[in-house]
């Protein structure tokens, strides 16, 4: 699959951040809006949006603190990854309904926005975006104490020497993913420093551990609270599943869910829009056609 050339960029300005946004396609064509995972940018959606954008208006921004939107915040809260998403669809499809991707930590945030505004969801994609694994209150001191003790050094960025350095990088967490996939993520994830390295676009303070322990019990009220048909899809080569132990964090997030559909793609890991870009696309499109009235 080719990318697309010459993405549209527009900046929606916000009291703390100023979020980028690229588009694909145009209107009256229906939206799908999607939202990229951690350390990541919409941009890099782009091979994606080559499989939708001649029926689809494309939208992918970059959240708050990645890629190209800075923000003047401290330490993250979660829940202002739901006010950007907000922002966004005031922004650029107003009260139009969307067919909404999320992937990974984009997925969390799209699986709780869907439960929490569900007439401003058609249909739902979850890519590996199933939620974290539990937590118990046991684990509240030491996650306080954690989040204090960060406060006292603050945190630096990895660094790239060069960009065979990074394609390395992301060689390791897209095996399967093209070289022209890759080539274009490099400038979509860096910044040239003077020196010549590169540097990743994103906000340090987003590696401060969140203070507050994740609720998946509250997580899973707001999937329930949702209207729109839900398509999860997992990687078969993914890791992703390891963290939460004997729990299987796909249909544990779909027992959840009132109309869902699950999909395991082949040859692909966590970064499947990277690695399966066409076979995304197409499940994408399957979704939006079980949003058309």
């Amino acid at each position: 699959m080719l990318a697309l050339d010459c993405p549209q960029a527009t900046a929606i300005e916000l009291p703390d951040a100023a979020l980028r946004v690229w588009q694909w396609g145009a209107a009256p064509s229906p939206p799908v809006v999607l939202v990229h995972g951690w350390a990541d940018s919409g941009a890099t959606f782009e091979f994606v949006a080559a499989g939708l954008a001649t029926d689809y208006r494309v939208i992918a921004p970059d959240l708050r603190g990645f890629g190209e939107s800075p923000c003047a915040g401290r330490n993250y809260w979660f829940a202002d990854y739901l006010r950007d998403l907000d922002a966004v669809l005031d922004a650029t499809v107003g009260s139009q309904p969307v067919t909404l991707v999320g992937h990974s930590m984009g997925g969390n945030v799209c699986g709780l926005y869907a439960g929490v505004r569900p007439a401003r969801v058609a249909s739902l994609v979850l890519l590996e975006g199933f939620g974290m694994p539990p937590t118990t209150p046991v684990g509240a001191p030491g996650r306080y104490l954690r989040w204090l003790d960060q406060q006292a050094v603050p945190p630096t960025l990895r660094d790239f020497v060069d960009a065979t350095t990074l394609l390395r990088h992301l060689r390791r967490l897209a095996p399967a993913a093209s070289d022209a996939v890759l080539r274009a993520v490099v400038p979509r994830w860096t910044e040239a420093l003077p020196n010549g390295s590169l540097r990743l676009r994103m906000d340090p303070q987003h590696k401060f551990v969140n203070a507050v322990l994740y609720r998946r019990d509250e997580a899973a009220a707001c999937w329930r609270a949702t209207t729109a048909p839900v398509t999860l899809v997992a990687g078969a080569q993914s890791d992703f599943s390891n963290r939460f132990g004997e729990m299987d964090p796909m249909a544990d997030c779909a027992s959840h869910y009132r109309e869902v559909t699950q999909h395991v793609l082949a040859d692909c890991g966590h970064m499947m829009h990277w690695e399966q870009p066409a076979a995304v696309a197409a499940l994408i499109r399957t979704a939006a056609a079980r949003a058309q009235p």
